[in-house]
């Protein structure tokens, strides 16, 4: 985080926007039904309803939001802005669709004990995205990264078998985690030979929402284009520790599309105490991406407040941020000087039973620009109802 940000401790986990605070909330009857064993009958029903929020604004949550008033570009401002204000161009980056139907993103955190050693609980996963597909309007799923343990076939045969079985049925998004390079973790390489060809641009050309990645023959770094309710929404998909040129890759993708929402997805980038990695000004996170063996290649490595700097900072249509690798769930809301506040958001649950347990983020849009978001497993047909976990933010 930058050093003259300052961090405001709020209620629950999560925040709304920075002018609007956070609440934590416990689950609907829909969310009870489905860890009974009842899936909801649609996103509606699923996604955590504002009206049942229950709380104060409260200072011992451990939510963080930057309120830093600076003023200088490249740093966190402190006054959020109406999303109606924020021009690119004079076109209008819109917050969500003032009219339409809920809609639901699921986010699969580090799943590389799934693909090591539990290759069930991955195929549950799958399984029930495509079970709930029409139910809860999932129009997209992205991988947080650490998609294998090891960089090696077998790992990659099972997690090629759950995700392929998202073709044709739900379209979704892949990013490369510091496992899923050669070096069992240690990311001595950026060789995505393994990757690409279990995860190759023929395997995935079936989504018309799938566009040009940064390198032929390789998903390693890609961007997705789709609509909802008649808003263009872009997710662009970084790889860990992301190079110099990457990022000036996805800065030209966001600015040829000034007026979509846009999600960045990448692998290692909010740490467990809700700060961006910063291996600048913060050398006692430990997992930094400078830490790891690709520091040494050429091309460079950023790390989170590098991406946020380099690319978010000057990108008014970035609106989140999602990622794991750390061992934990946090969110921090940051603002700028180029447009609305910015959701980044943490989960991995791999320190949990089995890998994980089996546990998904579900991200429910809902056409007045909340995010209902939850975090549950259908392996375990649970629930996790903590406010890390269950929470509500707004566009």
């Amino acid at each position: 985080m930058t050093p003259n940000c300052k961090v405001l401790v709020l209620a629950g986990p999560f925040v709304l926007l920075l002018a609007c605070g956070s609440e934590a909330v416990t689950p609907t009857s829909a969310a009870t039904d489905a860890a009974a064993g009842e899936p909801p009958a649609n996103a509606a029903d699923a996604a955590i309803s504002q009206d049942d929020a229950a709380g104060e604004l409260n200072p011992d949550s451990g939510t963080q939001v930057d309120a830093g008033a600076t003023g200088e570009p490249g740093v966190d401002s402190g006054t959020a802005m109406d999303a109606e204000d924020v021009t690119d161009s004079g076109r209008q980056v819109d917050s969500g669709s003032p009219t339409g139907i809920p809609w639901t993103l699921i986010a699969l955190p580090d799943t590389q004990y799934y693909s090591s050693t539990y290759p069930q609980i991955f195929d549950a996963q799958a399984n029930w995205i495509i079970s709930q597909a029409t139910a809860l309007n999932i129009r997209y799923v992205v991988h947080e990264g650490d998609i294998v343990d090891n960089d090696v076939d077998g790992q990659w045969t099972n997690a090629s078998h759950s995700m392929h079985l998202l073709d044709l049925k739900v379209p979704y998004v892949l990013a490369i985690g510091n496992h899923d390079y050669p070096g069992g973790g240690g990311a001595v390489s950026r060789d995505t030979t393994l990757f690409d060809s279990y995860f190759s641009l023929s395997s995935l050309d079936w989504m018309p929402s799938f566009k040009a990645p940064y390198e032929l023959g390789s998903a390693a770094n890609s961007y997705s284009i789709f609509e909802v309710n008649g808003q263009s929404w872009l997710i662009i998909s970084l790889e860990f520790g992301p190079r110099d040129a990457v990022l000036t890759w996805a800065d030209g993708v966001l600015k040829a599309n000034p007026t979509a929402n846009a999600i960045v997805l990448t692998h290692a980038y909010l740490y467990s105490d809700a700060t961006r990695f910063d291996h600048i000004n913060r050398t006692d996170q430990a997992f930094n991406p400078h830490s790891y063996g690709i520091e040494a290649l050429d091309g460079g490595v950023n790390d989170g407040e590098e991406i946020w700097q380099k690319l978010i900072v000057n990108n008014p249509n970035v609106r989140i941020v999602l990622c794991g690798h750390v061992h934990a769930e946090s969110e921090l809301t940051s603002t700028r000087d180029a447009g609305p506040p910015v959701h980044q958001i943490l989960a991995d649950y791999q320190d949990e039973a089995e890998g994980g347990g089996g546990y998904l983020r579900i991200m429910t849009f809902q056409p007045n620009g909340t995010i209902n978001v939850s975090s549950y497993s259908p392996y375990l047909n649970t629930y996790h109802t903590d406010p890390a976990n269950l929470f509500t933010l707004s566009l």
